[in-house]
């Protein structure tokens, strides 16, 4: 699993071994560490193999002098997302005096800000089975009562069969119910929904907003708002500008973003069983989505390690 922001971070896995999934108890110490995949904002991440499985892991080392507020939400997302095919799921959790380490399957593919920086626009047909997969993620996770708060290129991880997970929960709000409103400033620049920004409180309809954004780059190359500044100059591009979509933009497309992307969060599309029937998603079929079926929005990721 890549750290935050680890664009570049890209290990090649071969077809003969294969990926770890395990509920099994694990020996931190008995794991082989080959190298790290790069470092986030509270620890590292680390890939190792599995003699007892014969297989790889990526292991999320995490500072216990800096996640203390985190670590309960992380694992307890974590193992509730085991029920989801297009969320991280945690294959173990282990400690040492001075680190929490959480052993996940190895994501072959990289992440998705890695695929952006080697082609920003992509098809429709990517996209729609990318938004697919997406949307049962985080329909999932609301249906649970969590909103994510900081959902981004970086946390979307692509699987070697070329499916997408969702990755991450470090920042998520737990046991939030429809009609509830929480107040925190969290989440990343240029992600952040208006509502966040003013800390008048929001709900899940806050990741409706960061998938818009995720959306709009994989379609139109850019930030739907202004991001090459400070956090003050995001946020009166937030009031003052409306998002640039190009001429011969695919009309479902940039309405499904136009949506994701309103400004009012109470008239912004929200991540219930209605989004399935927008005309953007016309040629899915969500019973095969669900059962893992459907074919991934991204190429298949075995090569030799």
């Amino acid at each position: 699993m890549p750290a935050q922001g680890l664009g570049e971070a890209s290990v090649q896995i071969s077809p003969q071994r294969e990926l770890v999934h395990t509920d099994q108890p694990m020996d931190l110490y008995s794991l082989e560490f080959w190298e790290d995949l790069g470092k986030g904002s509270y620890g590292k991440v680390s890939l190792a193999s599995d003699p007892v499985n014969e297989g790889l892991l990526a292991i999320k080392f995490m500072d216990k002098s800096s996640c203390e507020d985190i670590i309960s939400t992380e694992l307890e997302v974590l193992r509730m997302a085991d029920g989801c095919p297009y969320l991280m799921s945690m294959r173990a959790f282990m400690e040492t005096p001075t680190e929490y380490a959480i052993a996940m399957d190895y994501m072959a593919g990289g992440d998705l800000f890695l695929h952006m920086k080697d082609s920003m626009l992509f098809n429709t047909k990517t996209i729609r089975l990318f938004a697919a997969e997406m949307v049962c993620g985080l329909q999932y996770l609301h249906e649970h009562g969590v909103i994510h708060s900081d959902l981004k290129p970086d946390n979307i991880l692509i699987q070697d069969t070329g499916h997408i997970k969702i990755s991450d929960f470090g920042c998520s709000v737990m046991n939030v119910s429809e009609g509830d409103i929480v107040k925190y400033i969290i989440g990343t620049n240029c992600f952040m929904a208006p509502e966040i920004m003013d800390n008048e409180g929001y709900n899940h309809r806050a990741d409706s907003f960061a998938f818009g954004v995720i959306l709009y780059m994989m379609s139109v190359g850019d930030y739907p708002f202004y991001s090459r500044g400070t956090l003050d100059e995001y946020h009166q591009s937030l009031y003052e500008d409306i998002p640039y979509f190009p001429p011969g933009m695919c009309i479902n497309t940039m309405a499904i973003i136009k949506g994701l992307l309103c400004k009012i969060p109470t008239a912004r599309l929200a991540m219930k069983s209605s989004i399935r029937s927008h005309p953007f998603f016309h040629s899915i079929d969500w019973s095969d989505v669900e059962g893992g079926r459907s074919e991934p929005p991204f190429p298949y990721y075995y090569q030799e390690y």
